[in-house]
């Protein structure tokens, strides 16, 4: 059996059109019985059917099929969390499909539905757990992509924003999205004031104008924040940027691209399995695309591997 969860409002209804055809394609029609769609009508929706279906359907599920956008797979992970040998795959429509990338997926749509279903190929992926914690015992949290805090943070919020979106999409520029929301977030952005220790170790970084802690190397649609990234490693790759003037802001992000802002000096690389993040004052951050605010924030490389459907 095969659930499929569907986020309609993914790649501004991409994802409902690629379902529609789906569900005509020969496959699908002959194994009808075998699939069930459940579409999501709300933010935060994807977990909690995620949740509820495999609960009720734990002794038959085969794995779960995801239809949407990174943030819905974000969604669909966490509410899996209970069922980490449940395999999941994943069908990409939405802004930036930076998963999809960072696994090296070629495949898409019909055809990529087809393999799954019929010879499916399943890599164990090490996905990332944080710990909001703001004085309040929180429960972790699932990531696959990457998590930042303060320009990282603030930006996604800004993307995020609904009048935003619709200007990017009005005028057809979603794949410019990030970029144009830095020019938002530019002209208020100051550096925070951290305390971070990776692997136990404190480093020196009293100030920081970011700071992404990722799986693998790409964000924002496709930037190549941290080329030696890779989601199977048991290791994070972890990238600091010093407070810099707004001008070389500019062209840090003109690099991004490519990856060579790596060389910049008041850049800093680190690799680790635990990250501790904490200051005094709110920190903006972004998880695989949701935004967010916190105090404290533990980051955990996990010990054990999701099998997630690679086409």
């Amino acid at each position: 059996m095969f659930v499929i969860i569907i986020n309609p409002k993914a790649g501004h209804g991409q994802a409902e059109r690629l379902f529609r055809t789906i569900q005509n394609d020969p496959l699908y029609q002959n194994q009808r019985k075998n699939f069930q769609a459940h579409f999501t009508v709300y933010p935060g929706h994807a977990e909690k059917l995620a949740g509820e279906l495999c609960y009720l359907y734990q002794d038959f599920l085969s794995y779960l099929i995801v239809i949407g956008g990174d943030g819905t797979l974000h969604e669909v992970i966490n509410g899996a969390q209970p069922y980490p040998d449940l395999p999941i795959g994943f069908i990409p429509v939405g802004a930036g499909n930076d998963f999809a990338k960072g696994i090296g997926q070629v495949k898409a749509g019909v055809p990529l539905f087809r393999e799954m279903v019929q010879a499916p190929k399943f890599h164990r992926i090490r996905t990332g757990t944080f710990t909001a914690n703001d004085g309040e015992a929180a429960k972790p949290r699932s990531f696959l992509n990457s998590i930042g805090f303060d320009m990282d943070g603030l930006i996604v919020e800004e993307v995020n924003k609904s009048v935003f979106r619709k200007w990017a999409k009005y005028f057809r520029i979603t794949s410019f999205i990030y970029p144009l929301a830095l020019l938002r977030v530019l002209p208020g952005l100051n550096p925070i004031s951290i305390e971070l220790r990776i692997d136990g170790k404190k480093i020196e970084c009293k100030q920081a104008t970011m700071v992404t802690i990722t799986n693998h190397p790409y964000y924002g649609g496709g930037m190549k924040i941290a080329p030696k990234a890779s989601i199977e490693k048991p290791t994070f790759q972890i990238i600091i940027v010093e407070p810099i003037s707004k001008w070389k802001i500019l062209a840090f992000f003109k690099t991004v691209f490519t990856g060579r802002h790596i060389q910049r000096k008041e850049v800093h690389e680190w690799e680790g399995r635990n990250v501790h993040i904490s200051s005094s004052e709110p920190l903006p951050f972004q998880v695989d695309g949701q935004s967010g605010e916190c105090y404290e924030c533990y980051i955990e490389k996990t010990p054990s591997a999701r099998s997630i459907f690679v086409g």
